[in-house]
């Protein structure tokens, strides 16, 4: 019975089947229709959900330079942009026909019809309007209304001025974008960049000859609240989102909480360099101004007050200032930095900054806009743009500071490293998007998924790093691969650490080498494990089997390396080295005051290569020649606590680094080491003592005069010692001028066991030279620097080490009654990379072959 239904059932689908069948070859034109058009339905509404770009150019038609700030918007949609320092602009869309209207202040508007393309391209030309006052106003002989109206924002500065609002609050947007510009045809043609070649192609702007290429982008969003009465800044970062290379100097230094740039500050400080402000108080002896315009904007008169510098060759600006007839308060500021300028490798930069009248009183920031281009040789050569802009939204000014009671979408020890909440959403409650900057994060992960880009950014780590990431491990260190020193030879070195693909929090590293003279390995590992990156505590092991390092810094020169033994000034045999072997464990913790401390405890054996004629209990002198030495070295087990307290310090963290980059404030440190003697075999050792260390260091910036750095140190040692174990001063035995070092001295012929010491360097920028006719193009700087040191040693102490024995070789002396003392001065930026000083030694000149005055040169790449 089943077998029967089962056939009919069977013979039933196939007789309807084949009917479906001779129904569909009959309305197959219906069919194919229908089909059709809910595949156009379907197209139609994937391109609504995705939308359309057009981007473009807008220039001057005059002068053919690009216009910043244009504001370009649709006639028949809510959506707009604003171009950028190059002018260029990318604005979302509707696929629907319409037309743009470009304009900007001082520009005659411009309507450009867009069709519906999937991304179009223009370039926009603007003619310049003069909007001057038709009224002819007389004014008495020797009256310019120019300085009049300077004279009375000067004396309206303390109202205006942010700094002296009681209280400022307000969420803030900030992004910083960064495109390689200046890519000529020829140069995409090239072998180099041929790869990128189709990117390039859709990345063009039509109607230009160079592409501009996003490879940065980072933006956040987050609070300010700032307590004149307390002096209190408070920060709360909410969202944020970053694509391209990845920088975390650039983001790190994006937490910098201090207020934006302040056009009523005498100063204004741009990469380090000191510009004239324009409202600055000697404004007069540096500009010339005019009154060029007047308008009426929400009912506020306003006079364009232009500006120029008086003379070339100065750090100063050029642009104008839109001022508020009543408050004399500015509402609006465009500027660039004057040509001739003493910057390196900067073209240009330019400031754009907008103001809003709060509660009808004052005037606060609302839009600022920064962007810096910078040029490796020349402006047709390619270079790359910085750009940041901000804008600030719920700005509140003299009222009560209301508590930040928005979660933030980063925990504040997580900070900019989160990768949980570090998307921007396309509308938020603060700020709303267009989608321009979606395509910016397009634009820059599409080229990062070219294999060549990965390669090319390699090769760029390795020549600022060292180091050449292979998978989960780097290769380096590049600069100390090869080494040469009167011991070893010719020496051959090869490191290998860990990266972040291996561990975030844990990285492994080390190094072996060999000298083809002694033929005698040398190594050092390390293990550092990463507890907080945001606070920065960690703890490192580290073993050694090499020469202690000549030098404690990272930017000194190591004279035991290649390059530094070319610029000897002494025999290659008269370098003093130790060998050391050492075992270390170091444990340290940051915190966000600005305090920090450190525990170290360590063993090492120091073997010095030259004569040491320490005598005291159980240790006899150590003689390079002696057929019988009777110590191989002197054995010191010791325990090491140290503070240091930099507040409001500028530093950068990255995956196993902190680096400190300056602050305003003295950095004060402090640390006390304790010797210990040990009976136990591996560490038997007959040295104990106790060391004091402080410093305190300061970069100053003078404004007027330059900058000013100072660091002070003293130290007292407890204990009978060998002479490498006390407080040696640090010299130079180059032709390479060392910032940490007495550059007129040698090392070890300093010693002491109690010292103070004194570091200066005062930088003056440009002068004299900037005075100069035809010198001040050259953009060379002035350098004073003076050392000196005073110091002192116990009976104990000189005796032990033969302070006194006038038979040995070598006699180190101590700066006892009569400090060392040394002074000089430098030409800074020559050829933009090379300074030239000249130091003059005025003490402990009696001996034989003692220098009095030398020339060392050094390398400094500086903007």
């Amino acid at each position: 019975m089943h077998h029967i239904t089962g056939n009919i059932s069977k013979a039933l689908f196939l007789k309807g089947f084949h009917l479906l069948f001779l129904n569909m070859q009959k309305y197959r034109t219906i069919l194919y229709a229908t089909f059709l058009w809910i595949c156009l339905f379907f197209i139609h509404s994937a391109v609504v959900a995705q939308g359309f770009f057009v981007e473009g150019k807008v220039m001057d038609s005059l002068t053919q330079q690009p216009i910043r700030n244009a504001t370009i918007r649709w006639l028949h949609q809510k959506r707009g942009a604003v171009t950028d320092s190059l002018g260029l602009f990318h604005l979302y869309h509707a696929p629907v026909p319409d037309t743009l209207r470009i304009s900007c202040m001082g520009y005659a508007p411009v309507l450009y019809p867009v069709p519906v393309n999937l991304l179009a391209k223009i370039r926009v030309a603007l003619m310049e309007t003069n909007n001057t006052l038709q009224d002819v106003i007389v004014y008495p002989k020797g009256y310019d209304p120019a300085i009049s109206l300077f004279k009375k924002i000067m004396k309206h500065k303390p109202a205006n001025n942010p700094v002296f609002f009681h209280t400022l609050q307000y969420d803030v947007y900030h992004a910083i974008e960064i495109d390689v510009n200046h890519l000529s045809n020829k140069m995409i043609q090239s072998k180099l960049l041929r790869p990128f070649k189709q990117f390039f192609f859709d990345s063009a702007v039509q109607g230009t000859a160079t592409v501009n290429i996003p490879v940065f982008i980072h933006e956040q969003i987050g609070a300010y609240q700032f307590n004149l009465t307390t002096h209190q800044q408070n920060y709360q970062l909410y969202q944020q989102k970053t694509s391209g290379i990845k920088n975390e100097s650039i983001i790190q230094n994006m937490n910098d909480f201090k207020m934006p740039i302040n056009i009523y500050d005498n100063y204004i400080t741009l990469l380090k360099a000191q510009f004239i402000s324009p409202l600055s108080a000697n404004g007069l002896n540096h500009y010339h101004y005019t009154i060029t315009d007047t308008s009426v904007k929400e009912s506020q008169t306003l006079y364009k007050l232009n500006f120029a510098p008086l003379s070339a060759g100065g750090n100063t600006f050029e642009g104008y200032v839109w001022v508020d007839a009543k408050r004399y308060a500015i509402a609006e500021m465009s500027m660039v930095t004057a040509k001739g300028s003493n910057l390196n490798w900067v073209d240009e930069i330019r400031l754009q900054q907008q103001f809003s009248l709060i509660r009808d009183s004052v005037y606060a920031l609302t839009a600022s806009n920064t962007s810096i281009s910078f040029k490796l040789l020349s402006n047709k050569q390619p270079g790359f743009t910085a750009i940041q802009t901000e804008a600030y939204k719920n700005v509140r000014v003299n009222e009560p500071i209301i508590p930040l009671v928005r979660e933030p979408s980063t925990h504040p020890e997580v900070g900019l490293r989160s990768k949980q909440h570090n998307m921007l959403p396309a509308d938020n409650d603060l700020f709303t998007f267009d989608g321009s900057k979606k395509y910016l994060y397009q634009k820059v992960d599409a080229l990062k998924q070219i294999p060549e880009f990965k390669t090319y950014s390699n090769v760029l780590k390795t020549l600022a790093t060292g180091y050449y990431p292979m998978g989960k491990i780097d290769i380096g260190n590049l600069y100390k691969s090869f080494t040469s020193n009167y011991i070893e030879g010719k020496r051959f070195n090869l490191g290998l650490r860990t990266n972040t693909l291996f561990s975030k929090t844990v990285q492994l590293g080390g190094y072996v080498g060999m000298g083809m003279k002694d033929k005698k390995p040398r190594y050092a590992f390390h293990t550092l494990f990463v507890f907080n990156h945001y606070a920065w505590e960690t703890l490192r092991f580290s073993w050694q089997k090499d020469f202690s390092p000549l030098k404690d810094n990272a930017d000194e020169l190591n004279e035991n390396s290649l390059f530094g033994s070319l610029l000897l000034r002494i025999p290659r045999s008269a370098i003093y080295l130790v060998d050391n072997q050492s075992f270390q464990i170091q444990y340290q913790k940051f915190y966000a005051s600005g305090l920090s401390f450190h525990i170290q405890i360590a063993t090492q054996q120091l073997s010095p290569l030259f004569n040491s004629y320490f005598s005291y209990q159980n240790y006899k002198p150590i003689l390079v020649n002696d057929p019988n030495p009777q110590m191989d070295g002197y054995r010191d087990n010791n325990v090491s606590f140290g503070v240091r307290y930099a507040f409001k310090e500028k530093y950068v963290i990255t995956s196993f680094q902190r680096s400190s980059i300056s602050s305003k404030f003295p950095i004060v440190a402090f640390t006390f080491t304790n010797g210990i003697a040990s009976n136990i075999y591996a560490l038997q050792s007959d040295l104990a003592y106790q060391k004091y260390h402080f410093s305190i260091s300061q970069h100053l910036m003078i404004h007027g005069v330059g900058d000013l750095k100072y660091v002070f140190n003293a130290g007292i040692t407890n204990g009978v010692l060998p002479l490498v174990l006390l407080d040696v001063a640090k010299g130079n035995d180059t032709y390479y001028y060392n910032q940490y070092a007495f550059n007129n001295m040698y090392r070890y012929e300093f010693a002491s066991d109690r010292y103070l010491s004194f570091f200066a360097e005062q930088q003056l920028g440009g002068f004299p030279f900037n005075h100069l006719p035809l010198i001040y193009r050259l953009k060379w700087r002035s350098v004073f620097s003076i050392r000196a040191l005073e110091g002192s040693m116990t009976e104990a102490n000189k005796i032990a080490n033969a302070y006194y024995d006038q038979t040995i070789n070598y006699h180190f002396k101590v700066p006892d009654g009569v400090p060392y003392t040394e002074v000089g001065y430098g030409i800074d930026n020559i050829f933009h990379v090379l300074r030239l000083d000249a130091i003059w030694r005025l003490t402990y000149l009696h001996q034989p072959n003692t220098p009095s005055f030398g020339l060392r040169a050094s390398l400094h790449f500086t903007f």
